[in-house]
């Protein structure tokens, strides 16, 4: 018997009071992408961060930290440095105020709200706010997927070669990282209807759980890009495992998200893998 990791009336009382909290801070969000946008580079030119990042996620962590005192925090603009990014057995919420900041910088309508609840490093909920097309996708364990309260199911696609897959070039920009990028990208494009890059992990993952995805892959984004999605995927049916077909590890920056575990085995000897440094 699987151990329960956390009483379901208590997940489910967290998880309502997150979502409210949540649209109220897309609400904050969606107003301040109508305003005149400063931002400024963390690890390279193309790693962009604002001051709406940097509120949004401080409501998040104020608000959570005053009613759950007790609960620790993975969060992007806190964690960035991953110096104090320690993924431990307390309750955990990993939190990225604005996946898909580049998108929000440009008024590109893709970024969203991620929000996970882990406990004893398992998920208990996840919930990621698209913002600009106010979905909301989540999902409590063992409990299903959904968007907008509508439960949600990952595609029924049984071959590559009729498939839709989701990935991204991320920001960083070094020339042996963009290669292998660019090698994996051509490769898999050859074998598949298209390639989409959409520019948040978050809503990209949840598309394979919504269906109109039917796979994900990245190398290089954190736990907090992908903390929410996987869980709301796996509701939805999916298949996460590394690049290379293997065991998912949160904290490897690695990730493959497929709605089948054929069009998985098909995808990932395509892909190939590269080695990261797991700050």
């Amino acid at each position: 018997m699987c151990e329960v990791i956390m009483e379901s009336s208590i997940a489910h009382e967290i998880f309502s009071h997150a979502c409210e909290l949540i649209i109220s801070v897309g609400d904050y969000v969606r107003g301040a992408a109508k305003s005149k946008i400063c931002t400024e580079s963390k690890e390279c030119f193309a790693d962009l961060v604002t001051e709406h990042d940097q509120n949004a996620e401080k409501m998040l962590v104020t608000n959570l930290t005053s009613k759950y005192p007790d609960h620790r925090f993975i969060a992007e603009e806190m964690n960035s440095d991953g110096v104090s990014c320690q993924f431990l057995d307390d309750p955990t919420w990993i939190i990225d105020p604005i996946d898909g900041t580049t998108n929000f910088v440009h008024g590109f309508p893709s970024y969203s709200i991620s929000v996970g609840f882990y406990v004893k490093k398992e998920p208990v909920f996840g919930i990621v706010y698209d913002i600009d097309n106010d979905k909301m996708y989540s999902a409590i364990k063992g409990e299903g997927a959904f968007c907008n309260g509508r439960v949600i199911k990952c595609s029924t696609t049984a071959d590559l070669k009729n498939a839709l897959i989701g990935s991204e070039f991320g920001s960083q920009r070094d020339e042996v990282f963009l290669q292998f990028k660019i090698d994996s990208m051509s490769r898999v494009v050859r074998k598949c209807h298209g390639i989409r890059s959409t520019g948040s992990a978050a809503l990209q993952i949840c598309g394979v759980a919504a269906g109109y995805l039917d796979a994900y892959y990245e190398a290089g984004p954190h736990i907090w890009d992908f903390a929410a999605a996987q869980l709301i995927a796996l509701e939805a049916g999916a298949v996460v495992s590394s690049l290379n077909g293997g065991p998912f590890d949160i904290r490897s920056r690695k990730i493959l998200v497929a709605c089948n575990s054929t069009i998985a085995g098909q995808l990932s000897p395509l892909i190939g893998d590269f080695e990261l440094t797991y700050d």
